[in-house]
């Protein structure tokens, strides 16, 4: 998508990290991007429900700190003036596996260590910063609205949770559903005649945890 021309508004579904990034995209390409997220978002760094793994220790590979400092090009001095670590991981970190460490060695490229929260923060903060991207929240999607034929999806129905504000349609241009998986997007398609996607699966077998740990200033491996 190389072109600046706007068209009307985009929906996206879902404020955390696919959405923010959807909505900077489409900043570009839209008048108007409204974020709506089914939960309460507070300004600050903290832990909601809904967004995986957020409780434990996120690494932002090279590719991937590449891409969003190209959508926010300070993003990596305020992960640094945050207490991350942005750095060459392949030379500073301390590998340990199947019983030793691996050997360390330049890779000439920057990756980051934070909290998921910390860097969903600095993202919230910086798509939200757009003049043309809003963020409504505690606002649940209860289904799409389509034209009569059901070809075209034009917009959204929603509901306030706050209960201050009853049911209201939402027209847009563009719905973008980064809900993740808690998508309803499967049954509304059914709902609108549309036969379920062939799926396949994958079962990786494996999990992880994160744990803390206090450094031993004795232990030589602590000095670097």
């Amino acid at each position: 998508m190389t072109t600046t021309n706007t068209h009307g508004r985009a929906l996206v579904l879902g404020a955390s990290m696919a959405g923010l990034l959807t909505a900077r995209v489409l900043s570009k390409h839209f008048d108007r991007v409204t974020i709506v997220e089914r939960d309460p978002v507070n300004d600050r760094p903290e832990a909601r429900k809904g967004q995986p793994q957020t409780r434990h220790l996120h690494g932002l590979l090279a590719s991937g700190l590449d891409i969003m400092t190209h959508y926010y090009p300070d993003l990596p001095d305020a992960l640094a003036a945050g207490g991350a670590l942005v750095t060459d991981m392949t030379e500073h970190m301390r590998w340990y596996t199947y019983g030793g460490y691996r050997q360390r060695f330049s890779m000439g490229r920057r990756a980051a260590l934070m909290s998921r929260p910390f860097l969903e923060h600095l993202i919230r903060q910086r798509t939200l910063a757009l003049p043309n991207v809003t963020l409504v929240d505690n606002c649940a999607v209860q289904a799409l609205t389509t034209t009569d034929d059901r070809r075209r999806v034009t917009g959204v129905r929603v509901e306030r949770r706050n209960g201050e504000i009853g049911e209201q349609v939402w027209e847009a241009d563009l719905v973008v559903d980064c809900t993740g998986r808690g998508s309803r997007s499967p049954q509304w398609l059914e709902a609108m005649g549309y036969a379920a996607p062939a799926e396949s699966e994958v079962k990786v077998g494996v999990g992880y945890a994160t744990r803390l740990y206090r450094r031993d200033p004795a232990d030589p491996r602590s000095q670097d």
